[in-house]
């Protein structure tokens, strides 16, 4: 699966109040600096990208996704017209920046206009009310591939924005559609979006075993990792995208065991005796940090990747637990009772200096730090209940993002550090759903009558 730049350029030139690329600057947040110039096809225009700003607090734009052009001769028109689009609208909605027009308003036949400037009437989609427009086209190509073209448009500028080219086996059809996104998102905001990464997580499948599962986040390619009818809990990527590390009962006791996702096999990384609890990978993937219990007490250990200990971290009566790694790998954040109720501590991996870091609430726990390095996100206990908290890791600006009656735990970063998965009973049973860091866009990521927990968002994969 490739993808290539159709056109390098950003939007056209000019001041006009109210273009789609215009409203992204009148909020602030994110910021992207430096200046793009270049010809549209030979003098089609100029086009330029200059201080795009797009960042909480933001407009939703108004986005019309139109049905893909068949643009060869092959069959299944609907299946890649009709789906693609709903793969990249669904991916925009779930953003919380776009406003996605229904598709019952949208006034042209994709099948009888073109994809390209010129080649359609920018007034059929200024008239519905649209701010930006994608549109793109698919050829079917022999020994089942398949090649996009897909396009973003400024309304009211009506310029290019953004255009891309993919090609690949027809079963990858669907990360194009995603990985295009992935590019809408970089253009507009300067960081790469998510939407082309996996989701690990613990299903019952509807059973009462617990079982590792990895997916994309619309829940297509669905990989089952585990499959010995018992408890599997707390999975966890190593920063190669290609590895997972969890906890197995499948001996009885707790035990860490790893997974290589290439070639399906598993190893064992601690099965000592003792509680072997939820491991989490070094951001450089040499070390994991490990909670063990060795004698009476259960504290953190770095491991090598071949499960033989290198350094005892902690050495305290209490229960540590729960490590989670900086971005740059010199911090841990952990979870003890050292002080009496759950709460969280940092440890500075070269000096094993400790302290602690959370002082509000009674019972703090599952600590995940962002991979900007600027917030931890942790559940603590509030009324009764379990909420998504964020907290600097100086202690400062503890924020609480969700605030309902039922439980929200678990939360893990997406590799952009805008958003969050966690696990939520708030329909009942226990999904995963994601969000903003600012607690805005709550979608529900997983819809199955099963019980899902412990979601664990990759890294970006090649």
């Amino acid at each position: 699966m490739g993808g290539r730049n159709i056109l390098p350029a950003a939007h056209g030139g000019g001041r006009r109040v109210g273009g789609f690329v215009d409203g992204l600057r009148r909020v602030s947040g994110w910021i992207v600096t430096g200046l793009v110039l270049c010809s549209l096809f030979g003098g089609e225009g100029q086009a330029q990208v200059k201080g795009l700003i797009l960042g909480p607090g933001a407009e939703r734009y108004r986005l019309a996704v139109s049905p893909l052009k068949n643009l060869g001769t092959g069959p299944d028109v609907e299946r890649f017209s009709e789906k693609t689009a709903d793969i990249i609208a669904d991916d925009l909605d779930r953003s919380g920046w776009f406003r996605i027009i229904d598709r019952s308003a949208y006034i042209e036949d994709p099948q009888k206009t073109g994809i390209r400037l010129r080649g359609f009437d920018f007034r059929d989609w200024a008239t519905i009310g649209a701010e930006g427009l994608i549109k793109g086209g698919f050829r079917i190509l022999p020994n089942k591939r398949i090649r996009f073209e897909f396009w973003l448009y400024d309304i009211f500028r009506r310029s290019v924005v953004l255009g891309k080219a993919y090609s690949g086996e027809i079963r990858d059809a669907r990360r194009m559609a995603h990985k295009f996104v992935d590019e809408i998102i970089l253009k507009l905001t300067g960081t790469r979006g998510v939407f082309d990464t996996r989701i690990a997580y613990v299903s019952t499948g509807g059973e009462r075993f617990k079982e590792i599962y990895v997916s994309h986040l619309d829940g297509t390619e669905k990989k089952k990792v585990t499959d010995n009818r018992t408890i599997n809990l707390f999975p966890s990527w190593a920063p190669d995208g290609k590895r997972l590390v969890y906890i197995s009962y499948k001996k009885g006791k707790p035990q860490v065991l790893g997974f290589d996702l290439l070639t399906n096999r598993e190893t064992p990384i601690s099965i000592r005796d003792g509680l072997n609890l939820r491991g989490r990978w070094s951001p450089d993937g040499k070390q994991l940090a490990i909670p063990l219990e060795l004698g009476r007490n259960l504290d953190l250990y770095l491991l090598n990747p071949g499960g033989h200990i290198v350094e005892r971290l902690t050495r305290d009566r209490s229960i540590d637990i729960s490590p989670a790694w900086s971005p740059s790998g010199d911090r841990i954040a952990f979870v003890s009772d050292r002080h009496g109720s759950p709460q969280l501590y940092i440890l500075t991996v070269a000096t094993g200096e400790i302290r602690r870091l959370t002082f509000k609430g009674s019972y703090n726990q599952s600590p995940d730090w962002s991979p900007t390095g600027e917030r931890i996100a942790f559940a603590g206990r509030s009324n009764g209940v379990m909420n998504i908290f964020t907290i600097r890791p100086d202690g400062s600006e503890q924020r609480m993002i969700t605030s309902n009656r039922h439980n929200d735990e678990d939360p893990s970063w997406a590799p952009d550090g805008r958003f969050i998965a966690f696990t939520s009973d708030r329909t009942g049973g226990r999904l995963i759903y994601t969000m903003r860091l600012d607690g805005k866009s709550q979608r529900r990521l997983t819809g199955s009558t099963a019980d899902d927990t412990n979601p664990s968002w990759s890294p970006r994969v090649p």
